[in-house]
């Protein structure tokens, strides 16, 4: 059997998607916004910035485009105006970040992984050494970034999973 490299990196994305859902689908508001310590961040918190970092990766700086976040309207539902993805946030930025529901963040993650497969579907495979934002990250091709929003999907879902343990919840993973 021969996998494409669009199918690779396309299943691994959905793969972290899935595991994301997976591990969120059962848990209440409360849950959702639960703080191990003060300066922790809580599960819902980490999901918006999977998004963010996926929408600002793909929309702004591979395509230089609108985000899906401002230009899909999600930051009036959420009543939150940012041009932030999380990364750097302090504990009181992080708490600032509203999370009204676990469908309203799953509506813009799904939304966003939507404008992502379109983006994958459309590449030139043969661009990924591209550095296409040169002058600011000199050393991001696409293939770096794509790279990136795989691990970084990965990683914040241990650190929800994780939570869930410190909330005496079962695995929701396999």
């Amino acid at each position: 059997m021969t996998v494409t490299l669009r199918a690779f990196i396309a299943e691994g994305l959905e793969a972290a998607w899935k595991d994301l859902r997976t591990v969120t689908q059962d848990l209440t508001q409360e849950q959702l916004l639960w703080h191990a310590a003060p300066e922790a961040n809580s599960i819902g918190y980490l999901l918006w910035h999977v998004g963010r970092v996926e929408d600002n990766f793909i929309q702004r700086f591979l395509l230089r485009g609108d985000e899906v976040w401002t230009g899909r309207g999600w930051q009036e539902r959420f009543g939150y105006q940012t041009r932030g993805i999380g990364t750097g946030f302090t504990p009181g930025e992080t708490e600032q970040v509203p999370i009204p529901s676990l469908e309203l963040v799953w509506g813009y993650l799904d939304d966003v992984r939507e404008h992502t497969l379109r983006y994958l579907s459309a590449l030139d495979w043969s661009t990924l050494p591209e550095k296409p934002r040169a002058e600011r990250f000199p050393q991001w091709s696409i293939q770096t970034i794509l790279r990136q929003l795989s691990a970084h999907a990965n990683q914040h879902l241990g650190e929800i999973n994780y939570l869930r343990g410190l909330m005496g919840l079962p695995g929701a993973l396999g």
